[in-house]
């Protein structure tokens, strides 16, 4: 094999570890908006379910002032009863009265079934509360994971790149500019094997005289479809 070649395989191989390394590195965005979902969305469910016993809470002290209000009617109703001499006057306080603790009555039913429906949706709660937390604690170690899998990445990126400047030494400068150009465009494999005369790069069969060429081992030779980098296998 030419060493030009064995020099340009090991520049492949850090490169392609090097590539791996940074669309892991680029992937990290994408997964930890993924983790900060999830958690919304458990947020979403759990203020639901806190919603609802909110607005419970709510309509049961606006009827309790309904019913205080019309405590203080009854009330005043009854002190006008005791200052009138006048019969209708009385009998229509007496109505008004009546009207009032009806009406109270009716209140209080409505906060019994407002009581019971706060009840029945404690173990909803208690259940939405304990999903909300073990998802968050799910999310929060993967989201500390994450910060390890950067810092860690990281450290491969430094380590890969240094590497790879390595490898380059000793390569002719025309040839490093024509494996570049085609790692970039050949989705990470600029050289390929060739075997029975086809290009493991395109697959495709290559004319006798390139495969010649390739098995004598004197000159670089590109595949004449896909213009990547041949080599025999070892």
């Amino acid at each position: 094999m030419l060493p030009s070649i064995e020099k340009l395989l090991t520049l492949q191989n850090r490169d392609q570890k090097l590539r791996a390394v940074l669309t892991e590195i680029a992937a990290l965005p994408a997964e930890k908006a993924a983790r900060e979902r999830e958690l919304k969305t458990a947020d979403d469910r759990l203020e639901a379910a806190r919603s609802r016993q909110r607005e419970i809470e709510v309509e049961r002290k606006k009827l309790e002032l309904e019913v205080k209000g019309k405590q203080d009617q009854i009330a005043r109703y009854k002190n006008q009863q005791l200052e009138t001499r006048k019969n209708d006057e009385f009998t229509a306080l007496k109505h008004e009265i009546a009207n009032a603790e009806k009406i109270i009555v009716e209140i209080e039913d409505r906060e019994l079934v407002l009581m019971e429906e706060a009840e029945s949706l404690k173990p909803a709660l208690q259940s939405a509360q304990e999903a909300h937390d073990a998802e968050k604690k799910k999310v929060e170690t993967h989201m500390a994971s994450l910060v390890t899998r950067r810092e860690n990445l990281e450290g491969r990126k430094i380590e890969l790149e240094a590497e790879r400047l390595a490898a380059t030494d000793g390569i002719d400068e025309d040839l490093l500019d024509r494996y570049t150009r085609l790692f970039k465009t050949k989705n990470g494999l600029a050289l390929v094997t060739i075997e029975h005369g086809v290009c493991a790069g395109c697959h495709m069969q290559v004319n006798t005289q390139t495969y010649l060429e390739v098995r004598a081992e004197k000159e670089i030779v590109g595949c004449p479809q896909c213009g990547r980098i041949l080599y025999e296998p070892q």
